[in-house]
């Protein structure tokens, strides 16, 4: 529950306060004014929409909860998978017995000799997919 014009995000409490203080200011000046009937229909609508709101807040809340975790939980254990290096993915499966160790040296080798060659050449090898992880 925010503000549309991209400013302060206000608390679910924080808005039924600012709504009773505005409800109280609308219906004492409904008594002064208007009579006393106004005043009583002034505040069952008030009321009526506070528990409407309440009730759409905790609806809504329930869903985008529901609904969101799960992806959220997906893509940053995607985007833990892509930041790990590559030296620490070969040194992942190195230890999980994936590979032996004359594989494991000659891809450390060609991952050292390929980060060189980028680096000579000018190139941010961050940005870059590496040859020996597609060519497993």
């Amino acid at each position: 529950m925010g503000s549309e014009s991209g400013g302060r995000e206000y608390s679910l409490t924080e808005i039924f306060a600012i709504k009773f203080v505005l409800a109280d200011i609308l219906i004492i000046a409904a008594l002064l004014l208007a009579g006393p009937l106004y005043a009583v229909a002034i505040t069952a609508l008030f009321v009526f929409t506070t528990f409407l709101i309440w009730y759409l807040t905790q609806r809504t809340g329930t869903e985008t909860a529901d609904t969101e975790t799960p992806r959220e939980t997906d893509s940053t254990a995607q985007r833990a998978e892509t930041d790990r290096d590559p030296v620490t993915k070969l040194q992942d499966r190195y230890a999980a017995g994936e590979l032996s160790d004359e594989e494991f040296e000659a891809k450390l080798g060609r991952l050292i000799e390929s980060n060189e060659r980028a680096d000579a050449a000018g190139i941010d090898t961050a940005e870059l997919e590496l040859e020996l992880e597609r060519s497993e």
